[in-house]
């Protein structure tokens, strides 16, 4: 009789640990770029939000925010989740954008047409402000689309393609968006 209640007490500890170790494992998904037809696409759709109203928070044709923007093309493409830290979510900031939708880019150099570039707008270690990159012109100017409020202290309030400046003046990071999917 001992014994089996020896087992039972075993089992019951092995099934908990198993159940812990579920928990705390990281739940990896399965992320893919986006392909060139769907980029293409993005940017058609961003010619035709071109003087759509920024509004803080916005994600829909009413007005759209930076992030706002980024989550409302990605939405017209069919993705309408996006990860945050281990589960999926409708809806994430430009910092988590950064964080679990998009894979870092090391330089300049490496960006393509529809890479994200990221701002710590604050100094704060959080981007609170994300752009698509369109192209290098030229002269080397980058050139972007995004929804801001102000750009470059120039009031904007509005969806718009514009040259980017003062890059090296803040803190920034790189990305290219991943979406779920094989």
């Amino acid at each position: 009789m001992n014994s089996i209640k020896g087992f039972e007490k075993f089992t019951a500890l092995f099934i908990l640990l198993i159940l812990l170790a579920f928990l705390s494992t990281n739940f990896a998904f399965q992320m893919r770029e986006l392909s060139e037809s769907e980029i293409e696409k993005m940017f058609s759709e961003l010619k035709r939000l071109q003087g759509l109203p920024y509004v803080w928070g916005g994600t829909s044709s009413f007005g759209l925010d930076c992030s706002g923007l980024v989550i409302y093309l990605l939405r017209i493409l069919g993705h309408n989740q996006f990860v945050y830290q281990n589960s999926l979510v409708f809806d994430v900031t430009a910092d988590n954008l950064y964080k679990y939708n998009t894979k870092p880019i090391a330089d300049l150099k490496s960006l393509k047409k529809g890479d994200l570039i990221f701002f710590d707008m604050n100094e704060d270690t959080v981007y609170d402000h994300v752009v698509i990159f369109e192209k290098f012109d030229r002269y080397g100017n980058i050139w972007v689309w995004d929804a801001a409020e102000v750009s470059d202290g120039i009031h904007q309030n509005k969806v718009d393609r514009r040259p980017l400046s003062l890059l090296q003046a803040r803190k920034y990071a790189l990305g290219r968006i991943v979406v779920l999917g094989k």
